[in-house]
């Protein structure tokens, strides 16, 4: 300072701080980038899980629009043959009258979480419309639908004695895993003859009606469903070769 060595000192306080500041910008940049890797990962794993999930999920809204084409086959035979008198051939199972479906969709809630790990907005829009359309088809089937199957159909034929009892206690195996339905062979569950008269009575029909409605209903929420499943797994391909 006495030799008026003042502006060299703070010129090398000046420096030293200069070297401070951008060694701290340089460990935030390094802490950053290793960051993002971290992120990128997890954001790779995420998208190949919902990729994976929603494939499975594919299989299964696949299941419900055969098994919906079916149960509506045999609506619309019963149909024809209660109020047109026209002669029916054959019909499906009659047991199919009081099918319920099993839902176990791998895409639900617990994505939401996950939508914070994705960058894609696209992806994120996709994914919540999806989650939407799944709850949207399930209200219309648990809420709509499998009331009238379980509390107002399934009771109906019962007191209609419509039940061949003896067939359901003979067949080696009587459970219904998962959502396959197993053919039954030989072993009609539903009468067929006494099936077809009460195809003929108002009251029949009237159910008959307000059913296959419902059951359209639900299988328009599929059809949404599916659709955006595959639309949204194509997204999902695209941002994986980004990795």
């Amino acid at each position: 300072m006495e030799k008026n060595n003042t502006g060299k000192y703070l010129k090398y306080a000046i420096g030293e701080i200069i070297l401070v500041v951008i060694g701290i910008l340089i460990a935030l940049g390094i802490n950053n980038w290793n960051e993002n890797r971290k992120n990128k990962r997890l954001e790779k794993v995420v998208l190949n899980n919902i990729f994976e999930n929603l494939a499975i999920d594919s299989v299964q809204f696949n299941y419900y629009q055969n098994q919906y084409k079916q149960i509506d086959k045999l609506h619309l035979d019963l149909y024809k043959f209660g109020l047109k008198n026209k002669i029916v051939d054959s019909i499906s199972e009659p047991a199919l009258i009081r099918r319920s479906l099993y839902f176990k969709q791998l895409i639900d809630s617990d994505f939401k979480e996950n939508l914070y790990t994705i960058n894609n907005t696209k992806i994120k829009e996709a994914l919540i419309s999806y989650i939407r359309s799944i709850n949207d088809m399930e209200n219309v089937y648990w809420i709509e639908l499998a009331p009238l199957i379980n509390d107002r159909l399934k009771p109906y034929l019962a007191e209609q004695e419509l039940y061949n009892t003896q067939n359901w206690f003979e067949l080696k195996k009587r459970t219904f895993k998962g959502y396959t339905f197993n053919e039954i062979n030989g072993k009609n569950l539903i009468d067929k003859n006494k099936f077809l008269e009460l195809a003929k009575t108002k009251k029949f029909q009237q159910m008959l009606f307000e059913i296959n409605v419902k059951w359209s209903d639900f299988y328009t929420r599929v059809e949404t469903v599916i659709e955006e499943n595959y639309d949204l797994r194509n997204l999902i391909k695209t941002e994986l070769k980004n990795y």
